[in-house]
């Protein structure tokens, strides 16, 4: 599988955040109201500039699946910081290789399975950071994101 190197920059961004099992029902329910908040808020043009991005903040090898903190992420220099519905913070960027999967269950687990052969037939060098999850307009693909230096 091939990849792309990208540079992200630091931008301020809103978020939301579930708490549970990485792949459930809550983060795909979650998605859906992100998407209608963005629309409410007509955040299009940030959402066609950057697309949503899904950052899992724990590892569910070392912490409890309903424990773990999935973020749904929009870049936007917009503030939203006395909106109820969702956080705001800052993003770090950085350079990341980009890999372009079918969003399938089946894809998606080949694509982890594969990932310590990828990262070193890529020779990337991997910094210590998320790996992101990045959704844009066109549906059913998925593109994943690995922080390196």
């Amino acid at each position: 599988m091939n990849c792309k190197i990208e540079m992200l920059t630091n931008m301020k961004m809103v978020y939301m955040r579930n708490i549970g099992p990485y792949g459930g029902r809550e983060n795909i329910e979650m998605m859906k109201r992100f998407k209608q908040w963005i629309n409410q808020h007509q955040l299009i043009d940030e959402l066609k500039e950057f697309g949503i991005y899904g950052v899992p903040q724990d590892d569910p090898g070392k912490i409890p699946s309903e424990k773990c903190r999935y973020d749904l992420m929009l870049m936007t220099n917009r503030d939203f910081s006395k909106d109820q519905m969702v956080q705001t913070g800052h993003f770090e960027g950085g350079k990341y290789a980009v890999f372009t999967v079918t969003h399938t269950t089946e894809k998606v687990n080949l694509f982890w399975s594969q990932l310590p052969q990828m990262i070193q037939n890529n020779q990337l060098n991997m910094r210590q950071a998320s790996i992101m999850e990045r959704y844009r307009e066109e549906e059913g693909v998925c593109e994943f994101l690995l922080p390196i230096f």
